[in-house]
């Protein structure tokens, strides 16, 4: 799936732990500003697809996105 949209799956693994690193950023942020929720929600969702894109992580990947 990866690179049927131009991706390695490198470049996915590595995108999955940058948004990852945004999701953790709006954590706190998200639970005082209702507003913040919708774009919050974007990484969310984005997150989830490129794990699914991803496929199988590497226990030493897996556990620099949980």
């Amino acid at each position: 799936m990866a690179q049927a949209a131009g991706f390695s799956d490198d470049e996915v693994k590595l995108l999955l732990v940058a948004v990852r690193h945004m999701r953790r950023t709006f954590a706190e942020a998200r639970s005082k500003d209702a507003a913040l929720e919708a774009y919050a929600a974007l990484y969310d969702n984005l997150f989830e697809k490129l794990r699914d894109m991803a496929g199988p992580l590497p226990p030493r990947v897996e556990g620099l996105i949980e």
